[in-house]
């Protein structure tokens, strides 16, 4: 420790004595009166009454004054005001014991032995008993005990006879009994105080290097979200032309080029999909909604998504024969066993993968399906295995080559398993592969799926020429979508803000029939507010679709709380379709 930290570690204890003794003075004060009460009245007859009425009247001014001194404190306490309250307790210890040992004098009586003996005795109680307190902070101790107890073991030697020198003696024994042991107490009592404030020092360490680390996360998390949405919006003007362009282009070479943009646009898409992942699942607004059903959905989708990319690199997947049903959220499992086969496709050069269903039983009795895939690839080393959870950690990616990935894939898995409640696992030989695994509670009964149209399947086959109203405070953006609607057949009202948009549809005389509205307006203003001001006019039953580019986890929240669609920039085009397609003819 530092002599600052020392220095001041020994300041909290030296005021905590103080805090301490003076909680004691209350008690301290009225033992003290109630025992020369009780001294005057055994005494009265047997010593004078000038003697006894003196020591009565010291003790009373003792006790005022102390009593004073303690309200003082009580009332006005300030722990720049140490010293003087350090002075205090020692002066009133010094005055107390001077009273005690004037009262051994003055109340001892030359012949008879009994009330000697009677005061020897009350002077050794009072003395053993406020040592205890006293201990707490031995310069009161010392100003104390032995002003009460040697002047009486000094006048006890002076009669010269065997009793009265034993006295003496054991009085003087007993001082120094009680100064060994309050020592050690005190001692005691100061290192555990120490050790106390020590570790209050240390957890107060803890918490600013946990708050400067919430600081940090925190920052990062805003400079991801500004990033996301300044560079989503250019991105997504982007794409949308390059979707017009694709619709509208017939020569082959220029196509071709339209394409090369358009697998640039995606690889960027999905940089920004994991990063509103991550966002979305630090944010909490992603809920856990489990329930069972079969896995057979997830497969059929991951089987027609992975073999033919597997097959393009010469590996061979097998999948499972059987598909059990499961308690879980078919999404984000789904997210899950695609991050899986996304590294194991990326990291295995040739041989096969392999992925598995199998039960198990876990140490609560319950049963479980375990899903793993495992690969043929390079394997992971036993320092990497702790690291590969971590946002941007990617093994053998020194260069940071995009096509290799961002190193997002694995912590979105972490937080997505964390907050479904399943347990994850990896296991993995250098140069010879990995299986990664994760458990899912089996549900209770097997569940068929239906056969019916999906919710999506439906939506594509309505189509119309809707009056759809754009609100986007970005040229660029809002040019792109009366684009590319416009070539799907729809007519358009394109505004920067609200007000806009309700001057052209009052205007025209137009019901708008659609709403599609970025978040973040001009002037403070959402998305939000623009589309529930429209259906305050028009109606509530009206589409509509909240387009952002925002990750910033008080924006994620609000637009969650608002069951308004949304959609994250840069959106596909097939998935604006979709929107599009749901809106009744």
């Amino acid at each position: 420790m530092h002599e600052y930290d020392k220095a001041l570690v020994e300041d909290r204890i030296h005021l905590e004595q103080i805090k301490l003794l003076h909680t004691s003075i209350p008690s301290l004060l009225l033992v003290n009166v109630i025992v020369t009460l009780a001294l005057a009245y055994g005494f009265w007859d047997v010593i004078p009454h000038q003697s006894i009425l003196l020591c009565v009247g010291l003790v009373g001014l003792m006790v005022l004054l102390r009593g004073g001194l303690f309200l003082a404190y009580k009332q006005n306490f300030k722990e720049s005001n140490l010293k003087y309250y350090r002075l205090s307790v020692i002066i009133g210890s010094a005055f107390a014991g001077i009273i005690w040992g004037l009262i051994g004098i003055l109340f001892f009586p030359a012949t008879e032995q009994i009330y000697q003996l009677y005061i020897a005795l009350i002077l050794l109680s009072m003395t053993g008993g406020s040592a205890f307190t006293l201990a707490i902070y031995l310069p009161c101790y010392f100003a104390y005990a032995p002003i009460t107890l040697l002047p009486i073991a000094a006048y006890l030697s002076t009669f010269g006879d065997n009793f009265h020198i034993s006295l003496a003696v054991g009085i003087v024994a007993f001082l120094i009994a009680l100064t060994i042991f309050n020592m050690k107490v005190n001692k005691n009592f100061k290192t555990s105080l120490a050790l106390r404030f020590e570790n209050l020092n240390l957890i107060e360490q803890l918490k600013q290097q946990k708050d400067e680390a919430e600081r940090a996360n925190f920052a990062k998390s805003k400079f991801l979200a500004a990033a996301s949405h300044d560079l989503r919006q250019p991105l997504y003007s982007l794409s949308l032309f390059t979707s017009v362009l694709d619709e509208t282009i017939t020569y082959p070479k220029v196509k071709k080029i339209v394409e090369q943009i358009n697998i640039s646009v995606l690889a960027l898409n999905n940089l920004f999909d994991k990063l509103l992942d991550i966002s979305q699942l630090d944010a909490g607004v992603v809920e856990a909604k489990k329930k069972d059903f079969s896995l057979a959905n997830i497969f059929d989708k991951l089987v027609s998504n992975y073999s033919l990319e597997a097959q393009g690199k010469s590996i061979v997947i097998s999948w499972p024969q059987n598909y059990p049903s499961v308690h879980s959220q078919e999404d984000l499992l789904e997210r899950i066993l695609r991050n899986y086969l996304s590294n194991a496709i990326k990291y295995t050069v040739q041989g096969n993968i392999t992925v598995t269903c199998g039960t198990t039983i876990n140490k609560t009795g319950k049963s479980q399906v375990v899903i793993s895939v495992s690969d043929t690839g390079m394997g992971i080393s036993t320092n990497d295995i702790s690291e590969i959870y971590e946002e941007f950690y990617q093994i053998s990616n020194p260069e940071r080559d995009r096509q290799k990935g961002l190193g997002l894939g694995l912590s979105i898995v972490k937080r997505t398993a964390k907050l479904l409640e399943h347990d994850i696992s990896v296991s993995s030989e250098l140069g010879k592969g990995s299986t990664f695994s994760i458990f899912v509670d089996a549900a209770e009964h097997d569940v068929i799926e239906s056969s019916e149209d999906s919710p999506v399947t439906q939506l594509t086959k309505l189509a119309n020429s809707a009056l759809v109203v754009v609100i986007d405070d970005e040229e660029s953006i809002r040019q792109g979508l009366e684009n590319i609607l416009i070539l799907w057949g729809y007519r358009v009202i394109s505004a920067s803000d609200l007000e806009q948009a309700m001057v052209q549809l009052t205007t025209k005389d137009l019901i708008p029939e659609a709403i599609i509205s970025d978040y973040r307006l001009k002037d403070d203003k959402t998305g939000i507010d623009a589309i529930r001001a429209i259906h305050k006019i028009y109606g509530e039953n009206i589409p509509a679709l909240i387009m952002t580019g925002d990750i910033a986890t008080d924006r994620l929240i609000d637009i969650n709380s608002s069951n308004f669609q949304v959609l994250f920039k840069p959106v596909p085009p097939m998935k604006l379709r979709s929107f599009l397609r749901s809106i009744p003819s």
